[in-house]
């Protein structure tokens, strides 16, 4: 298995854009500014993200990403497939030309039973799950997720936490 840190900020922005789902379209500095995401790297993988389904773009002043899928139908594991090169590392084409192989054979029923947990541990997770959890720890480390999840540019409008929430100011 070979996830990079392509997987680790496909997740962040994902959740960001759950997190922000029925809100309205995220824009993709916005989304790099609170999680700390270089915009070349961002546009790379919001890129993938888009072309296997799992976000939609709109263009335009009020554009941004959306997700295509609601939060609890996209697994952890759709986006290890969306954004890695080679999710699973590759061993010698033939036998032959590696001496190693033969004992890499021995331990392959045992890699495979590992990667199949492990795959399977991934496909379980889903987004709705994750923000959740992440929600729960947010709180009990004592911060506002509303406060930390609208920060946004300088000079940008901010949505208020009872707006997010859904809740009637009054």
């Amino acid at each position: 298995m070979n996830i990079t840190a392509k997987t680790r900020f496909g997740l962040k922005a994902l959740m960001d854009i759950a997190y922000h789902h029925g809100v309205g379209p995220v824009q993709r500095r916005h989304i790099a500014l609170r999680q700390g995401i270089p915009t070349d790297y961002m546009d790379q993988i919001l890129m993938r993200l888009r072309n296997s389904g799992l976000i939609q773009s709109l263009r335009g002043r009020e554009g941004g990403y959306h997700l295509a899928l609601e939060a609890e139908e996209i697994s952890v594991w759709d986006v290890v497939m969306s954004v890695e090169d080679e999710p699973y590392s590759t061993g010698p084409h033939n036998p032959d030309e590696n001496l190693a192989y033969a004992t890499e054979c021995i331990t392959e029923p045992a890699w495979d039973a590992v990667s199949a947990a492990i795959t399977a541990q991934l496909k379980a997770c889903t987004l709705a799950k994750m923000l959740t959890e992440a929600e729960g720890r947010i709180v009990a480390k004592g911060l506002d997720p509303v406060d930390l999840m609208e920060q946004r540019p300088k000079g940008s409008a901010q949505l208020g936490s009872r707006q997010i929430l859904g809740i009637a100011q009054g």
